[in-house]
């Protein structure tokens, strides 16, 4: 039944929990549907936390990185706090690990690391989101993961006007020990609830089991970190010690940040071994021909989400203005493209043991490769190795599914950026503590354009989840930027297939 709720027009309930209820809502004022929060009645009563949540709300909106939800507007109407957001097309992680189970370990990293990149940014500007759970993850058909709640957060900044209002935000299956205390609470917090979404996405089961609050809290203070391998024994168990370290009772024995948890698990993944099959994709999910099928990037299908219930919301990529390019500056020099080796299709458990001289490991895909010394190389495109006789037998040489190209300018490097066929992503990454920045611009056969930015140098690359047609060809150059000027630019490199 639809009714209205000040400029909005309420079409329907997507979930309840306990801070409120999200609607999916047309705004008549501008023309779209967004995902519409309410808080909860009660709240509205306390005029100290209105405030806050006004305050939060209003920081948190002005968050632009692409993982983190937009917040359109927010306020109150009628005695209720709202917050409207953009609306994704898609589901949580929480209804999609009841749905289809635990993750294979790449897939949990790949929605680890996008969700540290909107955390790592939300703690730079002075916020901690203190509810960071599976239900507040959302991921797109593409395999695009979102951070939402962002309204509720609590500042870290101290404030002389505000105090405490009593009410504890989170959830318990997932808030750190000082959560429980009066001591301070700080980033670190977050970093705890993501080591036990890790714990969940790879076991499909949460970190500490209990029917009640005082079983719960117990756990988190004095039990230690469970271990992933204990409940799942195919994944390494570098995850074991990831977890441990996340989940420190001690808030100054975790991992600095949530990007330096995800760059731990990203490297933990290059000791994955074959999957049993009770793990693997069901032989019916469509799968890229050529590709490594990936639990984020299939999950997201028709016929699974249908089946879901969770938030839904329309996924956008991030366009960068465009700035007055300058002439590219005669001493600098574009390094050539170098290969970041594809990770191995694993066998399976029954095939025969693998040639006596292994494949060398890949490296994490998050991470750059190492780049060449200065010299200017064209970019080449792979090599299609001859198809094996024996379709049991993998292909002696790995098809290249990575490219990658530097930017130097004034004799220095000062950026990468790549394309990764599998999973559709474009990497942008500033190295140098300069002030500019790097922008990987793609340009496909079939006349589309994406880009990616990385506007900070410190962290690991931008990682921007494409959604393009597998059957056409990719180009890509790398900019840098000053600001809204452009610096520089490389040539574009070949075009090189999508589809992998």
């Amino acid at each position: 039944m639809k009714w209205q709720f000040g400029p909005y027009r309420v079409e329907g309930l997507i979930a309840r929990g306990g801070m409120g209820e999200i609607l999916r809502a047309y705004d008549t004022r501008h023309d779209r549907i967004v995902a519409l929060k309410l808080l909860a009645q009660h709240l509205a009563v306390d005029e100290e936390f209105r405030e806050r949540f006004k305050r939060e709300a209003h920081a948190a909106g002005r968050l632009r990185e692409p993982h983190v939800i937009p917040i359109h507007a927010y306020g109150e109407i009628d005695g209720r706090l709202y917050l409207d957001m953009r609306l994704v097309e898609g589901s949580d992680v929480g209804a999609l690990l009841a749905a289809n189970g635990a993750m294979r370990p790449v897939d949990a990293v790949a929605v680890l690391e996008q969700i540290a990149t909107a955390l790592d940014a939300a703690h730079q500007e002075g916020l901690v989101h203190r509810d960071v759970k599976p239900s507040n993850i959302l991921v797109s058909h593409s395999g695009f993961a979102y951070l939402v709640d962002f309204g509720i957060a609590a500042s870290l900044r101290p404030t002389a006007s505000l105090t405490s209002t009593g009410y504890t935000v989170g959830t318990l299956a997932y808030m750190a020990p000082e959560r429980f205390g009066d001591g301070p609470v700080d980033h670190r917090a977050d970093v705890y609830s993501l080591a036990c979404v890790l714990y969940q996405c790879l076991t499909g089961t949460k970190p500490f089991g209990g029917d009640t609050a005082a079983s719960l809290i117990n756990a988190h203070l004095n039990q230690p970190p469970p271990v992933p391998t204990g409940v799942r024994g195919d994944i390494p168990r570098e995850f074991d010690q990831i977890v441990a370290r996340g989940m420190a009772k001690d808030p100054a024995e975790r991992f600095s940040s949530a990007g330096e948890l995800a760059r731990a698990a990203r490297e933990a993944l290059t000791s994955v071994t074959a999957i049993p099959a009770q793990f693997a994709e069901p032989p019916a999910e469509p799968k890229r021909k050529g590709g490594i099928a990936r639990w984020g990037y299939v999950m997201g299908g028709v016929g699974v989400v249908a089946a879901v219930a969770g938030v839904v919301a329309v996924a956008a990529m991030m366009r960068t203005e465009p700035g007055q390019p300058i002439p590219a500056d005669d001493t600098a020099q574009r390094a050539g493209e170098t290969m970041a080796p594809p990770i191995p299709t694993p066998l399976p458990s029954s095939a025969p043991p693998p040639p006596a001289s292994p494949p060398p490991a890949s490296p994490p895909p998050s991470v750059p490769p190492v780049q060449p010394p200065e010299q200017e190389t064209e970019t080449q495109a792979p090599e299609t190795p001859e198809p094996s006789a024996d379709p049991e037998t993998p292909p002696s040489k790995p098809m290249q599914t990575k490219w990658c190209q530097s930017i130097r300018f004034k004799g220095e490097e000062r950026g990468t950026g790549c394309f990764e066929a599998v999973g559709d992503h474009l990497f942008a990454h500033d190295t140098n503590k300069d002030g500019m920045w790097i922008k990987t611009v793609s340009e496909t056969d079939y006349g589309r354009t994406d880009e990616c930015k990385d506007q900070n140098s410190d962290g690991p690359p931008v990682d921007c989840n494409l959604d393009l047609s597998e059957k056409g060809n990719v180009r890509i150059k790398i900019e840098l930027w000053d600001g809204k000027s452009k610096l520089s630019e490389t040539a574009w490199s070949k075009f090189v297939p999508i589809g992998q």
